[in-house]
């Protein structure tokens, strides 16, 4: 019994993002990758990357997506996102990732102790036909590892003309 109470709010979550994923059509990709440790706690080291095929070329968003525990003690996190274009050139970008309001709240849907946060952090970002490569890893070495993440996701939402 124990057991299934405390997987209930990871299964509640997983079939909220399977509904809100069924969206307006803008999705190409979205993709979460486990933090497969104990405790839930993700080192410095574990970059987590997702290969994107852009079919068409336009104006894309660009999101990360965290699962993580109501009690993480941040407001913030520092995040590394490394993409590499289809010819090979990689570009590196610090991401100030919030997970808390002004108010101390946090941002996102919850359901029990586990909160969903979601942030655009390239918007109308141009891409090419071909493939990309992202990877996210955390830069807060002080604090390493973070936790409790659970997942942590890309999503590429095309722009609407």
């Amino acid at each position: 019994m124990k057991f299934i109470k405390s997987i209930f709010p990871i299964l509640t979550l997983a079939v909220l993002f399977l509904f809100s994923s069924c969206g307006d059509g803008r999705n190409i990709y979205r993709e979460h990758t486990d933090v497969n440790s104990v405790g839930f706690k993700w080192n410095m080291s574990d970059e987590k990357t997702y290969k994107v095929n852009v079919e068409e070329a336009g104006m894309y968003d660009i999101s990360i997506e965290l699962r993580h525990g109501i009690s993480i003690p941040f407001k913030n996190l520092i995040l590394v996102l490394t993409y590499e274009t289809p010819d090979g050139k990689a570009t590196e970008e610090k991401v100030d990732f919030r997970l808390r309001d002004e108010g101390g709240r946090a941002i996102g849907e919850g359901v029990g102790d586990t909160y969903d946060t979601r942030q655009v952090v390239m918007p109308n970002f141009k891409l090419e036909k071909g493939t990309y490569t992202f990877k996210i890893k955390h830069a807060l070495p002080d604090n390493d590892p973070i936790s409790p993440i659970l997942e942590v996701g890309l999503v590429v939402d095309k722009v609407k003309k």
